[in-house]
């Protein structure tokens, strides 16, 4: 679990030229987040210091908010999902919008992330909506997950690299409870269905819904795949 202090949250944000918005969720439900104001031009940044767009190894994805997390958690503020009992774990957090829904909810969250400003984006976030005390963030490298073993695992359009999806699986042989459920958005991306079906084939139970979200003018089709974890789980990825 990381804490960032008041003096580290700043310093963080000052990098960057940040702005103010306001998703509503549900009705009395509206979340105020704080966001980088031209990812474009971060990226444009982060190029030239490494000198070419190839040698970005972290792409500034955590720095925006992003159709899939707004339409996941607006799915949360109506479905009435069960709370689960300790703390759920935030797959790739970004800015930490669907945790800090969750929280809003009554659930306690750890959000976790590989990069270390998405983590104090969300930390801040956390404390602007005042749920910090359902709310924590935490590291968590994909390639060796550590950790408490968890009842509920979220992660928000997280399966946008087909390669990173081994390391996703062994995530949930790792942290999820047999018996578990895992909760994925995905904008119907093209390699969703191949990950969905390997999951099937481990013995995971499945069952999804759609929703529309608008975002910028664009209409976007996202899937809420809701898996759970088989009490007898494969030894494959050991």
């Amino acid at each position: 679990m990381k804490h960032y202090g008041d003096r580290q949250i700043r310093r963080t944000l000052s990098k960057y030229n940040t702005r103010q918005v306001r998703r509503p969720l549900a009705e009395g439900c509206d979340l105020q987040m704080t966001e980088v104001g031209d990812v474009d031009a971060l990226l444009d940044s982060m190029v030239e210091r490494e000198g070419r767009l190839q040698g970005v190894e972290r792409f500034p994805y955590w720095a925006e908010l992003w159709p899939t997390g707004l339409a996941m958690a607006q799915w949360f503020c109506r479905a009435e999902e069960p709370i689960p009992r300790g703390w759920a774990c935030e797959l790739g957090c970004g800015l930490g919008l669907v945790g800090i829904a969750l929280a809003k909810l009554g659930w306690r969250v750890e959000a976790t992330d590989f990069v270390e400003d998405a983590l104090i984006f969300a930390a801040h976030n956390a404390r602007s909506n005042g749920v910090e005390h359902n709310h924590r963030v935490a590291y968590l490298n994909w390639r060796n997950p550590v950790g408490a073993q968890r009842e509920c695992l979220v992660g928000s359009d997280i399966i946008y690299e087909k390669k990173n999806h081994r390391y996703l699986e062994r995530i949930l042989h790792k942290l999820l409870l047999p018996g578990g459920r895992f909760y994925l958005g995905d904008p119907q991306r093209k390699d969703a269905d191949d990950f969905v079906a390997r999951l099937v084939a481990q013995g995971y139970s499945q069952r999804r819904e759609t929703r529309v979200e608008t975002w910028n003018s664009v209409e976007y089709q996202v899937s809420i795949h809701v898996f759970t974890k088989p009490q007898a789980a494969s030894s494959a990825l050991r």
